[in-house]
């Protein structure tokens, strides 16, 4: 529970107005994976870029969203952290 913790801060959470699926299901990826980074290279794009999806701003392509989801699948599966 503490690594979520500490993921959490570097895990930018969108404003209301721009939590859709695609934002919340990628900022519950970032805390699994441990944060921004981590998650960025699990998907294969810049930090920024995805900040940008986190933060709501853009849409992610779905080959990214479906990355996401798959972590938070495995995750609540029992699998741990994915990799």
């Amino acid at each position: 529970m503490r690594e979520m913790s500490a993921a959490a801060k570097d895990c930018p959470l969108a404003p209301p107005e721009h939590a859709s699926v695609y934002a919340r299901a990628l900022h519950r990826a970032c805390l699994v994976l441990g944060g921004v980074d981590q998650l960025a290279k699990h998907l294969d794009v810049t930090g920024e870029q995805l900040r940008q999806w986190l933060r709501g701003e853009e849409q992610p392509p779905e080959g990214a969203f479906l990355g996401a989801v798959e972590v938070v699948l495995l995750h609540a599966g029992g699998a741990g952290r994915a990799n």
